[in-house]
């Protein structure tokens, strides 16, 4: 094979441009999350240092277990930007202040190979082996997820021309949905936390 596929080449700027879009929600949900999270181990920790009994590190270990999630969301968030950073989609801001997506020469791109021009044969046998890939769900966690990740290294021809796949999605969908939820767990401890100190 002599470069990415046209698979590989649309992951490489369909992802880039969802990661891109993404960019602002995420660090607004990370920040509510972190804010909530933060906020209820600090009551936690203030109950825990006057408290007499064990007990009185429960909302503490709970906010911990909470911030668990948000912490690793935030790695894979920065791991997924920094593997999309360099591909071939650039973001430019127009005069108007939108965002504008711009194709860098490369595969398809101008002064670069058209993909149409590969062997149709040759682009048929990734697709079938992806197929093939997705097809099978061994895994016990997520099997249906965790096939499609596989389904779509094979594709992109592995993670050399697809980085931002080395990551399991598995882990980073369960911590998005603990991130999700320790927002308003996190408010709720803070302030059932509140009221255990001024009792």
């Amino acid at each position: 094979m002599t470069g990415p596929t046209a698979t590989a080449e649309m992951l490489n700027r369909v992802v880039p441009t969802l990661v891109r879009v993404a960019r602002r929600p995420g660090a607004v949900l990370l920040t509510i999350a972190g804010t909530a999270v933060g906020l209820f181990a600090l009551l936690g920790l203030l109950l825990a240092t006057g408290a007499t009994a064990w007990t009185g590190w429960i909302p503490f270990g709970v906010a911990v277990v909470l911030a668990l999630p948000v912490l690793v969301l935030a790695v894979r968030r920065a791991r997924l930007q920094a593997r999309t950073r360099d591909l071939d989609v650039e973001v430019v801001r127009g005069s108007s202040g939108a965002e504008v997506v711009v194709l860098s020469p490369g595969e398809g791109g101008p002064g670069g190979t058209d993909p149409s021009r590969r062997d149709t044969e040759e682009e048929q046998a990734v697709l079938d082996a992806a197929a093939a890939e997705n097809a099978i769900r061994t895994a016990r966690f997520f099997p249906r997820l965790e096939a499609a990740q596989r389904a779509a290294r094979v594709a992109a021809g592995g993670t050399v021309n697809a980085p931002y796949l080395a990551d399991d999605v598995r882990v980073t969908v369960v911590a998005l949905v603990g991130t999700l939820a320790a927002i308003p767990l996190g408010f709720l401890g803070a302030f059932v936390t509140m009221l255990m100190l001024a009792g």
